[in-house]
């Protein structure tokens, strides 16, 4: 054999032992930090809108305490003023942007409107305990839709409306026939003079 035979016979064993790659193909380098990159990026965007998506849930559910809630004073009594002009005093134990649940309720009764065109300058308001005097006889439990609501707001002690319900809780038989009076717009307490009238 000659030489150039024996070069070619080793560079053909070298070939088959190290194939080159064809001349048009390059061997594949993958860029690790390039790959990490990107499956670190995919994360973000995925966790991220898995927790946007559970926020929304959370959000459109409107079960959930939100700030103002914070503000009910749980050891007083509560006034919850809608727009049908009428007022409800309790106890609030839920507040949501759908609902405001009101127990241990009491609601102002006005006169009549014929008593009230007769004596324009004392109007006596009675103060009612829900589910005492109604036809229907509702539990003590207000579930108040939060559209219909206008304010609420906490209510001392000293006032009047809790005076009088605490009086209820005292002696109820009594209580039902006190009231509340007002003089053109002041409110006051019935003195012993207009009582004997």
């Amino acid at each position: 054999m000659s030489r150039g035979s024996r070069d070619t016979t080793a560079s053909q064993q070298s070939a088959s032992v190290h194939p080159q790659p064809p001349a048009g193909k390059q061997k594949k380098h993958i860029d690790w930090v390039a790959q990490a990159v990107r499956f670190e990026l995919f994360i973000v965007i995925v966790g991220s809108a898995l927790i946007l998506a559970a926020l929304s849930l959370w959000l459109a559910s409107g079960n959930y305490k939100n700030a103002e809630a914070g503000y009910v004073n749980e050891s007083q009594y509560q006034a919850v003023f809608l727009t049908n002009n009428q007022v409800y005093f309790g106890k609030i134990i839920d507040l949501n942007n759908k609902f405001v649940i009101l127990t241990d309720v009491f609601y102002i009764e006005t006169p009549s409107q014929t008593q009230a065109s007769t004596n324009t300058s004392n109007t006596n308001y009675t103060l009612r305990k829900l589910g005492t005097t109604e036809l229907h006889a509702p539990e003590d439990k207000m579930v108040i839709n939060r559209d219909q609501v206008l304010f609420w707001e906490n209510l001392k002690d000293s006032g009047q409306v809790v005076s009088k319900i605490k009086e209820y809780k005292a002696n109820p038989a009594a209580a039902e026939q006190s009231s509340i009076q007002t003089q053109q717009g002041t409110t006051g307490q019935q003195d012993s003079t207009k009582k004997s009238q």
